[in-house]
């Protein structure tokens, strides 16, 4: 099989088992994933950051304490991937999440009075990239951040982290 027929086949591959679109060239996506236990108050929270090829960079897992709802679960996990985003100096992010509302409500606030107490967070965040959208996933197309966001409050795996590529439990499905 040639070169480019394998890149071919892996970017079918991607497409249906994340339902994977490329993000613009020039553009890096982070897809966001959370979890929350309300029997404990905690939360889980992962980002997975790819290039326009779909090459997955970087990483990063998190754990929140004190969260009451699932709503401020995603809030706090979106709070965290634009930060480590902002940190990271990439400037031009297409954030991807499940949250529809939030979602929603971040690309326009005034039609969400009920979530301006976090869209008035958020907002402002958005402003030091030179170029971001949000776009609304579904569970299906976030499945790896999502399992690593439950493997947090699932497994008590609570050690926040940031690594180059994907997490190597996931290398079966990027190689």
């Amino acid at each position: 099989m040639e070169k480019q027929e394998c890149q071919i086949d892996l970017e079918r591959k991607k497409r249906i088992i994340f339902g994977w679109k490329p993000p613009l060239i020039s553009w890096l996506k982070c897809k966001i994933g959370s979890a929350w236990d309300k029997d404990r108050n905690q939360s889980g929270a992962f980002w997975i950051l790819s290039n326009a090829d779909g090459k997955v960079m970087l990483h990063g897992r998190r754990s929140f304490s004190s969260i009451n709802s699932r709503l401020e679960a995603s809030f706090e996990n979106w709070s965290w991937a634009i930060e480590s985003m902002k940190s990271l100096q990439y400037n031009s992010v297409i954030f991807s999440g499940e949250d529809h509302d939030l979602n929603k409500a971040i690309v326009k606030p005034s039609a969400w009075p009920a979530l301006k107490f976090y869209t008035s967070k958020l907002m402002p965040m958005f402003q030091s990239f030179l170029k971001w959208r949000v776009s609304w996933a579904a569970r299906k197309d976030l499945r790896e951040a999502t399992q690593i966001a439950n493997s947090v409050v699932s497994k008590d795996l609570f050690q926040s982290y940031i690594a180059i590529g994907f997490p190597a439990w996931f290398r079966h499905l990027y190689v």
